[in-house]
């Protein structure tokens, strides 16, 4: 167990009531991408690089340098629990972002291909998500859409390829295909 009394600025003489983790709640548009919830053991390295930041100096209650025991303490003791004298409080909320991970595909019209311009299509469309993760595939022969990939810092998943039977009415057959990935 953590050394409690770097805590000091908590109130930890109060007893303190614990509560059930808040369901997810959505913000109301125009951010509606956005949603509240508890927090959780996946936040914890987080907290130790924002409290670890020059955000710590300006924040009263967390220890510096703040640890990832220190934040399971913090989980344990704190972030689920209300102050009785303030009955209206409830615990610790993280404002996290719907995920957008996704699988990117993309066609391009003859006359515009090999001018670089879907390499700049791709990377301006992946700056709307933001710490999403895509995924992609390219025919093994379609050296071009390997390029717009890799250009835009999508990373060849080795040992993803794949074969695919391709529709009798679109010629038939089997084709190869690479999978990419990429976490934006």
């Amino acid at each position: 167990m953590i050394d409690t009394s770097k805590f000091q600025n908590t109130h930890q003489d109060e007893p303190r009531g614990q509560i059930e983790p808040i369901p997810e709640t959505t913000l109301p548009s125009p951010f509606d991408d956005y949603f509240l919830s508890s927090l959780r053991p996946s936040d914890f390295p987080r907290l130790v690089e924002l409290y670890n930041s020059d955000l710590a100096f300006i924040l009263f209650s967390p220890p510096y340098p703040y640890t990832l025991n220190d934040a399971q303490w913090f989980n344990d003791n704190r972030a689920h629990t209300r102050f009785p004298s303030y009955p209206g409080t409830q615990e610790a909320w993280v404002i996290r972002s719907k995920s957008h991970d996704g699988m990117l595909g993309y066609f391009l019209a003859p006359e515009f291909r090999g001018k670089g311009i879907m390499s700049m299509v791709v990377a301006e469309v992946l700056k709307k998500f933001p710490g999403s993760t895509f995924d992609a595939e390219a025919e093994v022969a379609n050296l071009g859409s390997q390029k717009v990939l890799e250009k835009c810092g999508f990373q060849h998943v080795e040992g993803g390829g794949f074969e695919e039977t391709w529709p009798a009415s679109k010629g038939g057959g089997v084709r190869q295909l690479l999978k990419f990935e990429k976490q934006c």
